[in-house]
């Protein structure tokens, strides 16, 4: 168990809400694949932003397979009736001299925000993890959309997932 989980109670599924940066965090340090490797994972909110479930895809490659993702979970909101919200997190084995991000995954965020809300589901955020955890809406200056995001980032590191 990694430290963020030990600092932050984990939040039960339907009970307790999804609502900061940290709490998404830990639920989904308890489901990635160590050793690394390309997946992705959605963590279905309802309109409380408490867990309904945890979607995972292996082998996301190439980076826009993110769209094929989010097509399922369009295509499966009909059967998850409550689903309102969701935090995507993709996993990218880091490779020495690359960075985590590639250049067009602000323009993914923003495709992928905007399928999603044309569906009626709040995109709460997209981690990107590989060497570090980053995310495509903080290099557009977007603020969060957490209703607990004020005091979130001092725990980046300590809630890595890809630790």
């Amino acid at each position: 168990m990694s430290n963020c989980c030990s600092l932050h109670r984990m939040p039960r599924a339907g009970v307790d809400p999804i609502d900061s940066e940290q709490a998404a965090l830990c639920v989904l340090d308890m489901v990635v694949s160590r050793p690394l490797r390309h997946e992705t994972f959605a963590l279905l909110l309802d309109e409380q932003r408490r867990g309904i479930s945890i979607m995972v895809v292996s082998g996301t490659i190439p980076f826009d397979s993110l769209f094929d993702v989010i097509d399922v979970i369009i295509d499966r909101v009909v059967e998850v009736e409550d689903l309102r919200a969701l935090v995507l997190f993709t996993v990218r084995p880091p490779v020495p001299g690359v960075p985590d991000l590639d250049e067009l995954d602000v323009d993914r965020w923003l495709e992928a925000s905007a399928m999603l809300d044309d569906a009626g589901i709040e995109l709460l955020e997209w981690f990107v993890g590989g060497a570090s955890i980053t995310s495509p809406r903080d290099l557009l200056g977007e603020p969060p959309r957490w209703t607990g995001a004020e005091a979130d980032h001092v725990c980046r590191g300590r809630c890595d997932p890809t630790v």
